[in-house]
């Protein structure tokens, strides 16, 4: 009997050992699948905040106003790659806001639209254009659709694209086409798919994609590309009962996240996740094969309503917010470099 609870106890021992073996070599190959090193770098000059915008003129990115948790924000930054350090410009002079949008066209940044909840109208309509060369702010014709918060926008050639988003009585759908010389808005082909707050968008060539945000509580795994020429939409989601959908649906459902562009790549980082956690997942969509894969996480803690901009091909990330906590770090994404622990 003796003998017998020993090969039992010698059975179950080996087969514990085993389990370890392939624990450990799965923990190691997933390790060695995922590509892409993260690197702190010069920190945000403002304070903490979320919510805040971000644009890019050549080489030197433009952040600022935003949200800290008490009070709405009106300092504004640039950040000049070839001398390494923020430097402090003209503060914003219009209505404070978060989650905004912002972006640059012909050597000039623009903001507009937002949310201040200590307004009578909480939700926001203004555009305003800062003028690098004088360090000034002027103001343009206000967004002519209706004032809201969480909208994405986009810039091909020298036009500028705005639409989705939350007025504070329902989800929006309406894209708009602003042209900056004339300083004009035109109403053009809604985006096709969900009407959504909070996703994301970015270009490749000379077309756009937006995915991601969210609609009455529900996640949107839409993809949508959009072809300024022809200002139609193509639908770009793989079938639902395609290999890499799963992968596609971790990559895309997910709002308040930030999302970027190289060469042929983009890189879809942090957000709120389909779990419903803030997030530190990163993933590569390319658009000639119209696939995407997972890159490391991002290093710094999970975020939401963070700020991202490329400059000069280096991809930055920073501030944003996790639950109370809000951040003012910046990290460098390195896609190709391989996972090193020790920076």
């Amino acid at each position: 009997m003796q003998q017998s609870i020993g090969k039992i106890k010698a059975t179950l021992l080996a087969s514990l050992m085993l389990i370890v073996v392939f624990a450990c070599s799965d923990s190691t190959d997933d390790d060695s699948d995922t590509i892409g090193n993260w690197t702190k770098t010069t920190p945000f000059k403002g304070r903490p905040r979320s919510g805040a915008i971000s644009f890019t003129i050549g080489s030197k990115a433009y952040v600022g106003l935003g949200y800290d948790g008490d009070e709405y924000l009106s300092d504004f930054y640039v950040y000049d790659l070839a001398l390494g350090y923020w430097e402090t410009k003209k503060a914003f002079p219009g209505t404070l806001r978060e989650r905004a949008v912002a972006f640059s066209v012909d050597g000039n940044g623009y903001i507009g639209l937002g949310y201040n909840r200590d307004e009578d109208k909480e939700e926001l309509g203004d555009f305003w254009k800062y003028d690098p060369a004088d360090d000034e702010w002027i103001q343009v014709n206000d967004f002519e659709g209706t004032a809201r918060y969480n909208a994405v926008t986009f810039t091909i050639g020298n036009k500028a694209y705005v639409g989705t988003g939350y007025d504070g009585d329902k989800y929006n759908s309406d894209f708009w086409e602003y042209n900056v010389s004339e300083d004009s808005w035109t109403e053009i082909a809604s985006f096709p798919g969900e009407k959504i707050e909070s996703g994301f968008a970015f270009v490749i060539g000379a077309n756009a994609y937006v995915a991601g945000g969210r609609n009455n509580g529900l996640y949107n795994a839409g993809f949508w590309m959009f072809n300024a020429e022809s200002r139609t939409w193509t639908n770009k989601a793989p079938d639902d009962d395609a290999s890499d959908y799963d992968e596609f649906e971790l990559a895309v459902a997910r709002h308040d996240a930030v999302a970027v562009t190289v060469d042929d790549q983009a890189y879809v980082m942090c957000g709120y996740s389909s779990s419903g956690v803030a997030s530190g997942s990163v993933y590569v969509y390319d658009a000639v094969t119209n696939e995407w894969g997972e890159k490391t996480a991002f290093e710094g803690a999970a975020r939401i309503m963070a700020v991202g901009f490329t400059l000069n091909n280096r991809i930055f990330l920073g501030t944003g917010q996790n639950g109370s906590s809000r951040f003012d770090d910046i990290w460098e994404f390195k896609p190709g470099e391989e996972y090193d622990e020790t920076n």
